[in-house]
């Protein structure tokens, strides 16, 4: 193993994961990390085994560090050998600024920006999270709503950012939010999706893309589609992103029914929400993921029973019927006498807090999110059910979210291959960026099959894809590359985790 630290160079996710693939390309070469020395960061190293036992110089939070792991020293050699030409061959920004090329014209500030396209109203905040609010500030105090992709934000920076909007008449949308579709805009992940007249206020991530997608796959269309953040709908924030939003809605000739999709947060605050969505006049479905009771009823609002749910009521409720999904028969494999215990492995966390919410018939049960009655580990092997939304803050600290980057969760997949106790592997498939998130996973899955098999059983692995054949990988194109690697792959999520119960071992349904 060896590690390099570049002193003062900072660079954006993208470019270290750029990096990080690029060594992993080496022949021998095991692990590769690229990422910022902060002190965080250097903890994630340290506990993925690849921080050296002693630093020379201790890097600073503005260093890049660089750390290979290899068969051998020549591989080890040759791959940090391959990251100074490619981080020569892509100069930081500030670098070619001060050689005076094309980029010395660029704008520096915020202001500056703003000075050359003065018609701009929102600002993408993508910094780390030590810095995010700082600079969403700025951008509000400028007459910017903000789409605040940045995790790491504090519960009191954010109810303070969102106060401040209220007072200008802007949007914070999120922390952490890596979807959003404003104008019929797809941002961030949000995917290619029909534009229409249903408008969904959700949390941020997963569950807006899924639901969206279905929209879309139905037959209907789409006018905005808001990622509130995971926090808005708590006391402490009081459902400010969403309130302000729903209020706009009001107003938006283009939307004639309104999806409130909510994680968690306070039943006081989403009731508050589903009275101020049914007081625009137009038909409202609401779904609350995870609720194991009712909610009271609320004039004018139909409660759905899961984001599919929510997905067709609202298409019934603006004219577009759809036929019910067709659906392949399940047959359950020939399990060796060991395997017992479904696996799941999310990068959305709503889509985990959905399956999560249907599994809480099984015993034991745990998870990386907190909910009643379900043992809280966020370890990538435990005795029972286990269910993980490997995006979460707790992973994703230091590193790119699994939705761009899916070594985590090709980790975990190889994790579970190995264990003898999985039955069934559970997992969710996004469309994140221009790249094909199937042939990330080949590897991994094969490795799930090949090794059950070779103990004598099968583990069984289903999917639930999100998407429309609009994006740029096309989802017909996912469900068959999926298929072709023995994943059943069902039209949406509920009905992947319902499938992935139906195919337990007898007596391990709970059901």
């Amino acid at each position: 193993m060896r590690a390099m630290i570049r002193a003062d160079e900072y660079r954006d996710a993208g470019v270290l994961l750029g990096l990080t693939q690029h060594m992993e390309s080496v022949a021998g070469v095991r692990r590769a990390v690229a990422m910022m020395g902060a002190p965080r960061n250097l903890e994630v190293l340290r506990k993925m085994g690849l921080a050296p036992d002693y630093w020379p110089v201790p890097p600073k939070p503005c260093d890049l560090v660089v750390v290979a792991q290899a068969d051998d020293e020549d591989a080890v050699v040759e791959a940090m050998r391959r990251a100074d030409a490619w981080l020569a061959a892509r100069p930081p920004a500030g670098a070619l600024v001060a050689q005076g090329t094309a980029l010395d014209d660029a704008p520096r500030t915020l202001a500056q920006a703003l000075a050359r396209q003065p018609e701009a109203h929102l600002a993408l905040v993508s910094v780390p999270g030590a810095f995010a609010a700082r600079e969403a500030r700025r951008a509000l105090e400028q007459g910017l709503s903000v789409m605040l992709t940045s995790d790491g934000v504090s519960e009191d920076d954010e109810a303070s950012l969102k106060a401040l909007a209220d007072t200008r008449g802007l949007l914070v949308l999120g922390p952490d939010c890596g979807a959003a579709i404003l104008d019929g805009v797809s941002l961030g992940f949000a995917g290619a999706v029909r534009r229409g007249d249903i408008a969904v206020v959700a949390a941020s991530g997963s569950g807006l893309v899924e639901l969206a997608s279905v929209i879309h796959r139905l037959g209907g269309g789409v006018s905005h589609a808001v990622g509130a953040g995971d926090r808005d709908l708590t006391d402490a924030i009081g459902g400010r992103t969403t309130l302000a939003a729903l209020d706009r809605l009001a107003g938006d000739p283009a939307t004639k029914t309104i999806v409130l999709l909510a994680r968690g947060g306070s039943r006081a605050v989403l009731l508050r929400a589903a009275e101020r969505a049914a007081a625009t006049g137009r038909p409202v479905v609401a779904h609350l993921v995870g609720a194991a009771d009712g909610l009271p009823p609320v004039p004018g609002v139909s409660w759905a029973t899961s984001i599919a749910d929510a997905a067709r009521r609202a298409c019934e409720l603006s004219g577009v019927t759809a036929p019910p999904w067709e659906t392949a028969a399940l047959v359950r494999p020939d399990y060796a006498p060991a395997q017992r215990w479904l696996r799941g492995l999310y990068v959305g966390g709503t889509l985990c807090a959905e399956a999560l919410a249907r599994c809480r018939g099984l015993a034991p049960l745990s998870s990386n999110l907190g909910l009643d009655g379900v043992t809280h580990s966020a370890r990538f092997r435990m005795p029972g059910h286990h269910l993980l939304d490997l995006g979460d803050e707790g992973y994703t600290r230091g590193r790119t979210h699994p939705v761009l980057d899916p070594s985590l969760r090709v980790d975990a997949m190889f994790n579970a291959a190995n264990d003898e106790a999985v039955a069934v592997l559970l997992f969710d498939v996004l469309p994140g960026p221009e790249t094909d998130p199937v042939e990330a996973l080949r590897a991994a899955l094969t490795a799930v099959r090949e090794r059950s098999r070779a103990r004598g059983g099968e583990i069984a692995m289903v999917a639930a894809v999100a998407g429309t054949d609009d994006d740029p990988q096309r989802r017909g194109a996912l469900v068959a590359a999926l298929e072709a690697l023995g994943v059943t792959v069902m039209p949406d999520h509920v009905t992947a985790v319902e499938a992935a119960l139906a195919l337990l071992p007898a007596g391990e349904e709970g059901r």
